[in-house]
């Protein structure tokens, strides 16, 4: 099956629809602050050989052990170490692994694979979906599923680098008849500041679209901080990001006016929440070219501009955007980096991932389609030389499916000391035919 088509199947699975128009009470929004500026379709300078840069496969999943799909990325200890999950394999099916890779001792050797933990269908949380979080020794996560045997709403876990100590901090569980009250189905990971923990989850809460809460890193002191609204299942997605003003931004999947979802601020104590961008979508009138649904991780600046991207929209065919948004003299200011095509045989598109930035304000991301053989690509968007100019746009490297350096980027990059590391969901080790016979998977290098 060709990359571009298995990524629809993906996409059919993971998707959770659209979230309905109508407004939180006592929501802030950002009317009459809110500024849109589209600077046309962004000029597209030659893109560089999609095999260019250096690029290596760290480790690729065996079909054999049933471990595959690593939807959340990685993160990397001090040690360089590199963490992450599997939303299959383990335990059972659907059950999903953490797991380390320790780096090589020389430069021929490969990198050894451990698993940490494996979810379990006894009352244990499954299918972890995020990105981790690391502090010191300790690994902080969430589970999209399990945990409550009522509900299976998902839980918020810590474990230990070495593998030790695994706990759940806190399950989602049923307190309505209806909907779980307090959130249900963490897709997203955890933000952590001091001593305190934050995080979304898709669904649940009092209007079914979601909330965003807080707990201790202990476990103690759970408070929901924001309900969110629209249909089931249309709340936020990605990664939390805390600006250098001290609130915390991040997006909502589905939602907002226009049903195509938004960008939000929020205090830490959960007060002045604050709706800086709806996107349009491609049905509003206008022919709206600003972006659909984001579910990647956000970036920041060094002047405080917030950058990410929308898996659809950007043209009525829908391949996904990249995007900024400024606080300029009180109002926040929409402006398009990028609209991704499935035209031009080198671009990425279907961002599910969010961007990295560097020191000198260069933003990453993959596309899990596009790219020179339509399976996925890793790309760079370069500031412009002068303010307002189009952001420069190249292609680093292109996925191939069926092949050991594996196709479909979905997650989230990590930015380490200049290199990108990430996964893919398929691709790798194609010898077996069981499990996953497209491949199970790979985590990848990148040097940009």
């Amino acid at each position: 099956m060709p990359g571009h088509m298995r990524f629809f199947l993906i996409l059919a699975i993971y998707v959770s629809g659209l979230a309905a128009s109508s407004l939180a009470q006592g929501t802030e929004r950002a009317a009459g602050t809110r500024k849109i500026t589209i600077i046309g379709a962004p000029l597209r300078p030659a893109n560089a050989a999609p095999f260019a840069l250096p690029f290596a496969t760290l480790y690729s999943f065996n079909g054999r052990s049933g471990v595959h799909w690593p939807r959340g990325g990685v993160a990397m200890d001090s040690a360089g170490n590199i963490y992450g999950t599997t939303l299959y394999g383990g335990s059972c099916e659907t059950c999903g692994v953490i797991y380390r890779l320790k780096p090589p001792g020389s430069k021929k050797a490969t990198w050894s694979y451990t698993l940490l933990h494996s979810g379990k269908l006894d009352q244990q949380g499954i299918a972890p979906t995020a990105p981790l979080t690391i502090v010191g020794d300790v690994i902080y996560g969430t589970m999209s599923a399990g945990g409550d045997p009522l509900c299976g709403c998902g839980v918020v876990f810590k474990i230990s680098t070495n593998g030790t100590g695994y706990q759940e901090l806190h399950r989602f569980t049923r307190k309505l008849p209806a909907q779980p009250l307090n959130g249900s189905t963490p897709i997203g990971g955890v933000l952590i500041d001091g001593n305190t923990l934050y995080g979304t989850t898709n669904s649940g809460g009092k209007y079914g679209a979601g909330v965003l809460y807080k707990l201790s890193t202990s476990g103690s002191g759970f408070e929901v901080l924001h309900h969110f609204t629209g249909d089931p299942n249309g709340g936020p997605q990605g990664e939390l990001l805390l600006g250098k003003d001290g609130f915390i931004y991040g997006t909502q999947y589905g939602g907002g006016q226009y049903n195509q979802g938004t960008v939000f601020r929020i205090s830490k104590t959960g007060g002045n929440f604050l709706v800086l961008h709806d996107f349009l979508g491609v049905n509003q009138p206008g022919n709206s070219t600003d972006g659909a649904n984001p579910e990647g991780r956000l970036a920041q600046g060094s002047d405080g501009t917030i950058y990410g991207t929308t898996t659809f929209g950007g043209n009525p065919l829908g391949y996904g955007t990249a995007w900024s948004l400024q606080l300029v003299s009180g109002q926040w200011v929409y402006t398009q980096l990028r609209i991704f095509v499935s035209a031009d045989p080198l671009d990425a598109n279907l961002p599910h991932s969010g961007l990295v930035i560097d020191t000198n304000g260069t933003l990453y991301g993959t596309g899990a389609g596009g790219g020179q053989n339509q399976s996925g690509a890793v790309y760079k968007l370069t500031p412009p030389a002068t303010a307002g100019g189009a952001w420069g746009y190249q292609t680093l490297y292109s996925f191939a499916s069926l092949t050991s350096n594996g196709d479909v980027p979905y997650a989230d990059l990590l930015l380490h000391n200049h290199l990108l590391y990430g996964t893919d969901l398929t691709g790798g080790d194609i010898s077996f035919s069981g499990t996953c016979i497209n491949g199970c998977g790979t985590v990848f290098e990148v040097n940009p």
